[in-house]
């Protein structure tokens, strides 16, 4: 390492650490649902739906607290006015607060939560069917007294640092696409965003055109797609700030932050445009315009192709008025032509690396689309 490769390190690694304050804390069951209960311990509805931990999940996790097993730490962000903001252990949380009958969040239905009830538990077998009103007072208390070790980081009101510490502690043991990752982002940046883009995932038009496989919508991959269109379709993107060898989640989830923050976005003319580009596609193609399409043989070859997506997107909303009033067979004709082109060959080659390649495919797209 070199004289200045070792300064500029060690101010990176100062400017971090001030930024970074942090506490250590145990608290009993019992003193974490009375903050609950004080609301000086938040848990975010939005963000709590993400997860998604079953009763024998949870039965499992109280079991281990009653036999002593040692638990690992729940991190909180501390804002201003000293409450606390779960960024790892939510579900942890969650489960004991449903086990005391105090978790104020309802079911994605409306509903209130149940009664937790614990199911197949492994060692302590005689709590079969049980929940807290039927449990003894001396395991209830053993519940209520054991300590939780509580990390608490200093954020104030940020909720960008908010975000990079769950990207960066979430160690839950039920596993977190990078999209549901995402959806934490802009859920923390900007809640209403948030729910003005997850409307889209059910607009029939764009579901008609991704005709995607029942996996890829639990796992967000829909949602993926809006955002990409957003980022897109903004081009704001300073690619200098990535190399070829940056991840591709890493890349969407630093634009999808700065997507939010933009004040120059209109995101309520965004959606209008969105369903525009997909109301003209559904009319045209429906679930073959993001396909490969043989020429030789004229017919529909392969998947949902993630590369027709960005560059059809991209290149009819650029020109949408123009596409509207084309007459359709051309319109089909010009999405048809793209597989036979050169450059997007070229471009769209597996060995290319994806930042690469999704810069190349915005250049192509507009020039393509603009011809």
């Amino acid at each position: 390492m070199s004289q200045k490769q070792m300064e500029l390190l060690t101010s990176q690694i100062e400017k971090e650490r001030k930024i970074i304050k942090t506490d250590s804390y145990a608290i009993s069951i019992g003193e974490l649902i009375a903050m609950y209960k004080d609301n000086e311990l938040e848990l975010t509805p939005n963000y709590q739906r993400l997860f998604r931990w079953d009763n024998d999940h949870k039965t499992k996790f109280i079991e281990s607290i009653i036999i002593g097993i040692p638990l690992p730490p729940i991190f909180v962000a501390q804002k201003k006015g000293a409450t606390w903001n779960i960024v790892d252990g939510l579900q942890r949380v969650s489960t004991i607060l449903q086990l005391s009958g105090d978790l104020k969040l309802k079911l994605p239905n409306g509903e209130e939560q149940p009664p937790l009830t614990f199911i197949k538990p492994e060692k302590l077998t005689a709590m079969e069917g049980l929940t807290w009103e039927t449990l003894d007072d001396d395991t209830k208390r053993i519940i209520r007294r054991t300590k939780l070790d509580v990390k608490i980081i200093v954020v104030e009101d940020n909720y960008v640092a908010q975000y990079e510490l769950f990207k960066r502690l979430n160690t839950g043991a039920v596993h977190l696409e990078p999209q549901e990752i995402r959806n934490c982002l802009i859920i923390m940046l900007n809640e209403e965003f948030y729910e003005k883009i997850n409307e889209l995932k059910d607009f029939e038009p764009f579901r008609n055109c991704i005709a995607l496989q029942p996996k890829k919508y639990e796992i967000e991959y829909h949602m993926e797609l809006i955002l990409r269109y957003l980022i897109l379709k903004h081009n704001n993107i300073d690619f200098a700030r990535y190399n070829s060898y940056t991840l591709l989640s890493d890349f969407f989830d630093e634009e999808a932050k700065n997507l939010v923050l933009d004040g120059s976005l209109n995101l309520n003319l965004e959606i209008e445009t969105f369903k525009r580009v997909f109301r003209l596609l559904d009319s045209l193609l429906q679930s073959s315009v993001f396909r490969k399409y043989n020429s030789d043989r004229c017919n529909i070859e392969g998947g949902f192709s993630t590369t027709l997506f960005d560059v059809i997107t991209l290149g009819i909303s650029s020109n949408l008025d123009k596409y509207e009033q084309l007459s359709p067979q051309l319109v089909i004709e010009k999405i048809r032509g793209i597989t036979n082109d050169s450059q997007y060959n070229q471009n769209s080659d597996r060995g290319i690396k994806a930042i690469t390649r999704i810069k190349s495919m915005i250049e192509f797209s507009k020039n393509y689309f603009t011809e």
